[in-house]
């Protein structure tokens, strides 16, 4: 979903609950639902306010929106759900067999491969700050030693020429 279309997502919702709706929202609800089509989020938000007086969140339209998807899988008939009985006696029930056992490997092999992954998005500026604490306290514990700061040992030699000097 796009943020223009996450925009009219939250201007329908404000015109149910009398929301205000600014700038950040629209991010804000975008980061959480830009995985989710249009025409789902539109359902799910239609039925969240047909069933319910809360106030709608993101967490509501992901719940309803598996819902959807769900109605919609169990609606649509697979070949490999018509695999034969084995109380068949038919000739060509074995064949049926064999063919819908290979259905199935297929589909489990279709669902293993890993899918074209949308890039990584920008790093804001606090998971960038995040990110570098993250290598710095891996490079610390590799090491052993806070860069920038010197061992126990160098600083005690420091000190004695200090005092001797």
């Amino acid at each position: 979903m796009t943020k223009a279309e996450t925009a009219l997502i939250l201007a329908a919702a404000a015109a149910r609950d009398l929301r205000t709706v600014g700038d950040a929202d629209v991010l804000a609800w975008h980061e959480d639902l830009h995985d989710i089509t249009y025409p789902e989020a539109r359902e799910a938000l239609r039925r969240h306010y047909r069933d319910s007086t809360d106030r709608i969140m993101p967490a509501h339209i992901r719940h309803h929106t598996r819902t959807i998807r769900d109605e919609r899988r169990r609606q649509v008939a697979h070949q490999v759900r018509a695999l034969p009985s084995r109380y068949e006696d038919d000739a060509t029930r074995d064949a049926r067999a064999a063919r819908g056992a290979e259905l199935c490997r297929q589909a489990i092999a279709a669902a293993n491969t890993p899918t074209d992954e949308e890039p990584p998005q920008p790093l804001t500026p606090s998971d960038e700050i995040r990110q570098r604490a993250l290598d710095r306290a891996h490079a610390e514990r590799k090491t052993g030693r806070v860069p920038g700061l010197s061992s126990v040992g160098d600083v005690l030699n420091q000190i004695v020429r200090r005092k001797s000097a």
